[in-house]
């Protein structure tokens, strides 16, 4: 995937396209984008290899930018091509990421990284709690894509829900318990309503980056009800063993500490140990001791940047006997020792604070 760093994507022998929405014609977007062809061919392959060009043959793609305040920003994308097209993303920014992508037209078919394949179009969108900030976006040709996607950096979200009762899968991923999650959910008619309302503000400047900003948060607020009950909601998306597989990835996060053997899990979602493993390989890119492994030590992570627990006491609530091999165990993952690693942090926190007080 090519760093290049997009506004706006249009046909390569025609001018720039007006801003969908009024965003504002900002030149620096978060993102880093490609395309690529059935046939291979791809945006690696021109002169200027990064999404602001497509062939007239192949289609165009218009994305408006808004920033949302610190770690969010909204992406206003109107979109046709003439041939399947598959533009991969990647969000330019150190931090998991809540995606929401809205659809008012089109359909297409999104794949993060460790989740499953989402269909979306007018009927469903989509929500995805990622670790991976990158995805792929299967377009078809013919009819004219409209789309909303709101970007919440894990940071933005715990400043915005502090002291909040929030939706399980949000409350896991915030907490490091829970790398990736994807559901295509119902689109309710006031979702529409929000999407159009945006797409039609009539302000400018400081009144439209307000106006912008109160919808986006009455569109979270449906999306965090939607979360709440997203087993039923997101059934459309996931076959049944696929949800016997999601029900073991909670089960083992519930019990990071304690986790059942595999034979056990197994049984208790109905599935064999090796029909497990193979869905956890196609969902979250592990085997199931791999991904227990990299949850426990991305939630130790969590306690030691708290400062409230030693390194011996979180290797134990994460079920390490003993703290050498929690000792290996997170150097293999991070690079550095628990011990080092909460220094560094520390000091970086320090830092931070030094700079903010000048």
């Amino acid at each position: 995937m090519t760093a290049e760093r997009i506004y706006a994507a249009h046909p390569a022998d025609e001018a720039m396209a007006p801003d969908p929405a009024g965003f504002g014609s900002l030149p620096v977007v978060p993102l880093a984008s490609e395309w690529v062809l059935p046939n291979g061919f791809g945006s690696n392959d021109l002169a200027m290899p990064h999404l602001a060009v497509f062939p007239s043959n192949v289609g165009f793609a218009e994305v408006g930018f808004r920033p949302l305040g610190e770690g969010a920003f909204l992406l206003d994308t109107r979109s046709q091509f003439h041939v399947p097209v598959t533009v991969g993303a990647r969000v330019l920014l150190d931090e998991p990421i809540l995606a929401v992508r809205l659809p008012s037209s089109g359909r297409s078919l999104v794949r993060h990284p460790g989740n499953p394949s989402l269909e979306e179009s007018a009927e469903f969108y989509n929500i995805s709690l990622v670790s991976d900030a990158a995805c792929q976006v299967d377009n078809q040709p013919g009819e004219t894509q409209l789309s909303l996607t709101s970007v919440f950096t894990a940071g933005s979200l715990r400043s915005l829900l502090d002291g909040h009762s929030i939706p399980r899968p949000l409350r896991l991923f915030l907490d490091g318990r829970l790398d990736n999650f994807g559901a295509a959910v119902r689109t309710s008619a006031k979702l529409h309503r929000v999407a159009a309302q945006i797409r039609a503000q009539p302000y400018a400047g400081l009144m439209a980056s307000l106006y912008v900003r109160g919808k986006m948060y009455e569109l979270m607020a449906e999306v965090l009800a939607d979360l709440t009950d997203i087993r039923e909601k997101a059934a459309r998306s996931l076959h049944s063993d696929q949800c016997r597989a999601l029900a073991a990835r909670d089960i083992l996060i519930d019990n990071l500490g304690a986790p059942p053997a595999i034979e056990d899990l197994a049984r208790l979602v109905g599935l064999s140990q090796r029909r497990l493993n193979q869905l956890f390989r196609d969902l979250f890119g592990a085997t199931v001791f791999a991904c227990l492994v990299r949850w426990r030590l991305d939630h130790a992570k969590s306690l030691l940047a708290r400062g409230d627990l030693s390194v011996k006491q979180v290797a134990h609530l994460m079920g390490y006997a003993h703290v050498s091999n929690f000792t290996f165990a997170f150097f293999r993952r991070f690079g550095m020792p628990p011990a080092h690693w909460r220094r560094e942090q520390s000091g970086r926190e320090q830092l931070e604070g030094l700079r903010e007080w000048k």
